[in-house]
């Protein structure tokens, strides 16, 4: 009987840690399944990228809060500022992306459109249609990656970096051609006929 009352208590314990500590180390667990008008293109982007999680019915995000992707809510063409409607707050302040949850789109906006600044301070993101319009995915630390990792393969049509230290480039493969360059602070509205739908592929210098 003592024994399994042990066993059981280390069960609940290492369950608590998982929980907290994320599967990968992070600080929240990415296992509940999405939710919202959404939950169709999160589920897909988790099976692109496992460990995810949800927080809000538009964003989602990976390595704690570094990689975030913001979907437009059903018959709008551009993702909302900030994270979205019905933010998990518990999840946000778990990640420490408050910051994100308070920011707004322009003030008195008929309806959502796209806009340089709806990429957050301190990020770069890449946009899947023109004029910062469609879905969003914003990135903080990373340097280098696979825009097929996070579901956005050849899909990229405008960007914007707000990371005042690092200058990032487009390929449409590891080795392949450059198709742009992202000097910090600057942005493009369209790549241009000749670059998009073709970055599968970016990586970073200093600035």
């Amino acid at each position: 009987m003592v024994r399994r009352r042990l066993l059981g208590t280390l069960a609940v314990i290492a369950t608590t840690v998982l929980v907290a500590g994320g599967a990968h180390g992070g600080a929240v667990a990415g296992e509940a399944a999405p939710t919202g008008p959404l939950a169709a293109e999160m589920a897909a982007a988790l099976e692109q990228q496992p460990g995810g999680v949800q927080l809000s019915d538009n964003a989602m995000a990976w390595d704690d809060g570094g990689v975030i992707a913001v979907w437009p809510s059903p018959g709008d063409d551009a993702a909302p500022h900030g994270l979205g409607d019905n933010v998990r707050s518990d999840v946000v302040e778990a990640l420490g992306v408050t910051e994100l949850a308070g920011l707004a789109g322009p003030a008195g906006a008929a309806e959502a459109r796209g806009s340089a600044s709806s990429c957050p301070s301190g990020y770069y993101c890449f946009y899947t249609a023109t004029n910062f319009d469609g879905a969003r995915y914003q990135f903080s630390s990373t340097c280098s990656a696979y825009a097929s990792t996070y579901g956005f393969d050849n899909t990229a049509t405008s960007w914007v970096n707000r990371n005042s230290g690092r200058n990032y480039h487009a390929y449409d493969y590891l080795g392949g051609s450059r198709l742009w360059t992202m000097t910090p602070g600057a942005s493009d509205t369209y790549v241009g006929a000749s670059a998009d739908n073709r970055m599968s592929y970016w990586s970073c210098t200093s600035a």
